[in-house]
């Protein structure tokens, strides 16, 4: 099951996850905006608070086993409003 979209307010994290399955061990990597993200290598992925200028990313993850690597479809990150004090 690929990531689904999320829609958070600004300040709040993000969790993409996805459910893949295959011969173990699978490997995960996740990217932003078609860009690997550095030690986002589990099933899911959180992002850091978030802010307006993250509203209408894309993230997806590449999962690779002995048989070889699928990438997911991508899901859309929407940020809303700002932060509550």
């Amino acid at each position: 099951m690929p990531p689904v979209d999320q829609t958070v307010n600004a300040g709040q994290e993000a969790t993409f996850s996805v459910v893949a399955s295959g011969t173990a061990p699978l490997s995960y990597q996740w990217e932003k905006n078609g860009a690997i993200i550095p030690g986002a290598t589990g099933d899911s992925y959180t992002t850091p608070a978030t802010s307006s200028s993250d509203d209408g990313s894309s993230y997806r993850v590449r999962v690779t086993n002995a048989g070889g690597t699928v990438t997911s479809s991508a899901a859309t990150l929407t940020v809303t409003g700002g932060a509550v004090a």
